[in-house]
């Protein structure tokens, strides 16, 4: 019964997120992350909120693994720069610092590294397939926006698109080596920092 509950609420949840787009976003900004948020809850509820907690063990961090994240946000930021590609978002705006430091190593790692890994894992039984399935429905999120934005800024949904494919493979890797979602979400973080650094240096 859990594990039927708990795929139908992911395939809801991707459905709503892709399909009705246009129509969430007419709700209101912060629609999307509401949506995410619920389901984050619901999710949580079904595996087990004990269980979940056990996600979280601080001692499997690695250390190197979110070096090398900071490093990559860093170099991804200076790249975009060398290749003229226009980043889409305001990177000194209160909004957007609070969004790429805080809401979305949670908020994504939650949906990605929780709520669609822990079906595809069970029914794959396969943590392999989870990792490889979360980091393409990463990576695909972001492209999603291309129906979105401007033309302007289309180049930089493809750049995007791509180096998310890396992080979310690294988040995987993370999650799979620790099982940890904290790791994943530090990774991510850090990811994060060195994109928003790369502004200040």
């Amino acid at each position: 019964m859990f594990e039927k509950s708990y795929l139908l609420v992911a395939i809801i949840y991707l459905m709503v997120r892709f399909a009705f787009t246009r129509q969430l976003d007419e709700l209101g900004p912060y629609a999307s992350y509401i949506l995410e948020a619920v389901v984050c809850a619901i999710c949580v509820l079904l595996f087990g909120v004990k269980k979940f907690v056990g996600l979280f063990p601080i001692k499997r961090l690695d250390l190197k693994l979110t070096a090398l994240s900071l490093v990559s946000g860093l170099a991804v930021y200076k790249a975009a720069y060398a290749l003229e590609i226009p980043i889409a978002f305001q990177m000194q705006a209160l909004e957007t610092i609070v969004f790429l430091l805080v809401v979305a190593p949670i908020l994504e790692e939650l949906i990605f590294r929780f709520v669609l890994w822990q079906p595809i894992a069970r029914f794959t039984k396969s943590p392999v397939a989870a990792l490889v399935a979360t980091a393409l429905l990463f990576s695909y999120a972001h492209l999603h926006a291309i129906w979105f934005v401007p033309p302007e800024f289309h180049a930089f949904v493809y750049y995007q698109t791509t180096y998310t494919l890396f992080l979310g493979l690294l988040c995987g890797f993370s999650l799979y080596k620790s099982n940890s979602l904290l790791s994943s979400m530090v990774l991510h973080f850090s990811f994060n920092l060195g994109f928003y650094l790369a502004t200040r240096i």
